[in-house]
């Protein structure tokens, strides 16, 4: 659906004589607002949902990257800061290897830690931190994120026992 919508959005760019960038993105707005407005006539609710947390989740992680640099750049130009760098255990809340690899490039993304193994067995990832001195406050920002996550990846999706195909929901 992702692909309809952004077709949608060039082609209407390119029939409003505005294809460039800034053109596509006002059309992608558009007809945001257009399939948001006929969501329950063509059924299309669930796609919807994802793209609103998707979007959220996009600008949430990349004000977390611009902290994190922030803390990483205290950490390295800092006189008197005695950075305690270690390894952290944490057990996630999903047993998913794709979902381990998507949270993994997350935390790698982020400065300041680097996702190091994960062992699908029994759930539970390792995650290098280049400071953590509260190990409580480095699990709680890898909590942030998996919980986002999750809540993206698992909108909208249907209750056990519902047809998967159906996009009503």
């Amino acid at each position: 659906m992702l692909g309809v919508h952004i077709l949608l959005a060039v082609g209407l760019a390119a029939f409003a004589d505005a294809l460039s960038p800034l053109g596509v993105a006002a059309a992608f707005l558009l007809s945001y607002v257009a399939l948001r407005l006929a969501m329950d006539l063509i059924g299309i609710r669930r796609y919807l949902r994802r793209l609103e947390l998707g979007t959220a989740f996009a600008f949430w992680f990349v004000g977390e990257v611009f902290r994190a640099s922030i803390d990483v750049a205290r950490v390295v130009l800092g006189r008197r800061v005695d950075p305690q760098p270690a390894v952290v255990r944490l057990r996630l809340a999903r047993r998913d290897a794709r979902f381990a690899t998507l949270l993994g490039c997350l935390l790698t993304l982020t400065p300041g830690t680097m996702a190091l193994d994960y062992a699908p067995d029994s759930g539970v990832m390792y995650v290098h931190a280049l400071d953590a001195r509260d190990a409580d406050a480095v699990e709680a920002g890898v909590r942030a994120i998996e919980r986002r996550l999750l809540r993206w990846l698992e909108a909208g999706e249907p209750a056990s026992g519902a047809d998967p195909w159906r996009d009503d929901a």
